[in-house]
């Protein structure tokens, strides 16, 4: 249980550990009796929110029970653990080599257990390998550009913000006093996953392949040099960005942005829209864009059913319950009840995989997202990426993005085939 309660802590959600306290309980049950006896479906997952989720599903009828252990990272540990779990939750686990310990799903849907259309499609498509359903999507996130409501008038759309409007708009607001910034709208380097999100938008195409992945070497020279020009041509240089972030933004980005020392800065809608309703009374967004289309961020929780699990029957039972709009109605309306919408957001600490619990739903109890989420045509999707990608993506893509960027000097940033053998090297 170690792993659990320091990925609990990792986002920490009060009533949550509450009930992973409560787990153990089971404990005694599994030594007691023989596994394949047991009608409990054990669900290993990163996302704390389960345990909300299997007590609501316990309450809920009388035949079949769920509990929860938590790990850091799922798809790895589906790897390495001799006992696997009825159900595993987590991103990553749509790999190549986690998808040998999943039970394909496709019969869920041909016994009519799960409807196919009630999904975000494309969604549903990452999870299917060559006509197989492996894996069924959760919950997403999307980037979200946050401005101060006194500032939205000089918005164009209704939800859409395109690279080329930020631009626009910044050049507009930037100020300068004897050659020094004292406002400064937007800088890409500011927040490094903004560099990665452009690099999505940009079809640089990130993908799990050997040794660890690949990418589009065209395209990623291209936002290179697009970032880079942006810095120039917004902004002075890098530099000056980096000068103002040091001298003003010591704040907390929200605050700076509210106060009017800067117009944009983007956020996960994770950390958008967890804590209390206080702050979106200031602040306003839009998803940026580019050709029409928003990056989903990389972590999409899927699920998927362990092949060696020895209680099939009762996962079954879980996954049919959770998978249906009025499940998730009462559990978001329960975890505005129990205050968990206070350090987490949504389904998951997302949006909801069903396309009508995000239309019909949400804006019930986020009312800033009436009329703003966009459709399935409108969400481009990242490729299958391995079970390692946040570590890989913070210690070798964001710093070459980052340093690219900044520098005068680009013949001396350090390619990422040799930051891949270094960190490879270094494991």
């Amino acid at each position: 249980m170690r792993n659990g309660i320091r990925a609990c802590f990792s986002r920490p959600v009060a009533a949550c550990f509450f009930r992973l306290c409560l787990i153990p309980l089971f404990l005694p049950f599994f030594s007691a009796c023989p596994a394949r006896e047991t009608g409990i479906a054990v669900i290993k997952t990163n996302q704390v929110e389960f345990a909300a989720y299997a007590e609501l599903f316990n309450n809920s009828q009388d035949c079949w029970k769920a509990a929860v252990i938590f790990c850091e990272n799922p798809a790895e540990d589906l790897l390495l653990s001799a006992d696997a779990p009825d159900i595993v939750i987590g991103p990553w686990i749509k790999g190549e080599k986690t998808r040998p310990r999943l039970v394909p799903l496709t019969y869920l849907f041909n016994e009519r257990r799960l409807d196919g259309s009630v999904f975000y499609r494309p969604l549903l498509a990452l999870g299917n390998i060559r006509g197989t359903q492996f894996s069924l999507p959760v919950s997403f996130n999307l980037p979200a550009v946050i401005f101060s409501r006194e500032n939205r008038q000089g918005m164009s759309g209704d939800f859409l913000l395109p690279f080329s409007e930020i631009q626009n708009l910044s050049r507009a607001f930037n100020m300068e006093e004897d050659g020094v910034y004292t406002r400064m709208a937007f800088s890409p380097g500011w927040n490094p996953e903004f560099l990665y999100t452009a690099a999505q938008m940009m079809n640089v195409n990130f993908r799990e392949a050997e040794p660890l992945f690949s990418w589009n070497e065209k395209n990623l020279r291209d936002t290179v040099i697009f970032l880079r020009d942006w810095e120039r041509s917004v902004n002075g240089s890098a530099q000056a960005a980096e000068d103002f972030q040091f001298k003003y933004l010591y704040i907390p980005p929200e605050q700076a942005v509210i106060s009017g020392r800067t117009l944009f800065y983007q956020e996960y809608t994770n950390e958008l829209f967890s804590g209390t309703a206080d702050k979106m009374r200031h602040i306003d967004f839009r998803w940026p864009a580019h050709n029409g289309r928003i990056p989903l961020k990389d972590e999409i929780i899927y699920l998927g059913i362990c092949r060696d699990g020895p209680n099939r029957a009762a996962a079954e039972a879980f996954v049919s319950w959770f998978f249906t709009e009025d499940t998730q109605q009462e559990i978001l309306a329960y975890s505005v009840a129990e205050g968990l919408t206070e350090n987490a957001f949504g389904i998951s600490d997302g949006f909801s995989s069903l396309k009508s619990v995000n239309e019909k739903i949400f804006p019930l109890y986020y009312p800033s997202l009436l009329g703003k989420m966009p459709g399935e045509n409108q969400m481009k999707l990242p490729m299958i990426l391995p079970n390692t990608w946040e570590e890989v993506k913070q210690e070798i893509v964001i710093p070459f993005l980052a340093e690219s960027v900044k520098t005068e000097s680009p013949e001396s940033i350090l390619p990422l085939p040799e930051r891949i053998r270094t960190w490879r090297q270094s494991r």
